[in-house]
């Protein structure tokens, strides 16, 4: 009966294994650690800061995440909900999120641009170079509560898959 038991855990983590991203894959699926550069704007790219943000891409084709940027409050930003999918690139991939501002800030340069309660949505292209790292390229559009596009970024990333 021993036997018997430890064949099936043997089995079952082997399946589980299986599921999980493995070095043989290069899959956004999993967690990642996330080091993000704000740029000053989307044409010149010249990096403005750098924090560090935290994203899972769910099997499925949803995903979650948060970030550390110094230009919200505590408590200003919601994490973000969004989806991923698979793009035409050999290991290409894009994401899209949303994340709430639940209040309005000031702005105090240079530290913060300031906000609008509203929302700040996230569009993103992901290359996975190898099995356990990726970059990526993202365009932040911030809108007030009535939906009304106030505000565009850019960003540069670079992950590490969390385990």
């Amino acid at each position: 009966a021993l036997t018997g038991v430890l064949a099936v855990g043997l089995v079952q983590r082997a399946s589980a294994k299986t599921d999980s991203p493995n070095a043989e894959t290069r899959t956004l699926e999993g967690t990642w650690w996330v080091q993000v550069t704000a740029l000053t704007d989307c044409v010149s790219q010249v990096p403005l800061m750098s924090f560090t943000a935290l994203l899972t891409f769910a099997k499925g084709g949803t995903m979650t995440g948060t970030t550390a940027n110094p230009a919200f409050a505590i408590g200003q930003r919601s994490p973000d909900h969004g989806v991923w999918f698979r793009s035409r690139a050999a290991h290409g991939y894009r994401a899209s999120s949303v994340a709430l501002l639940l209040f309005g800030t000031s702005p105090n340069f240079p530290a913060t641009p300031g906000f609008q309660a509203g929302s700040q949505r996230l569009s993103q292209a992901i290359d996975v170079t190898d099995p356990d790292h990726f970059t990526g390229e993202a365009v932040s559009e911030f809108f007030d509560v009535g939906g009304n596009k106030y505000r565009e970024g850019c960003a540069t990333a670079v992950g590490q898959r969390f385990e």
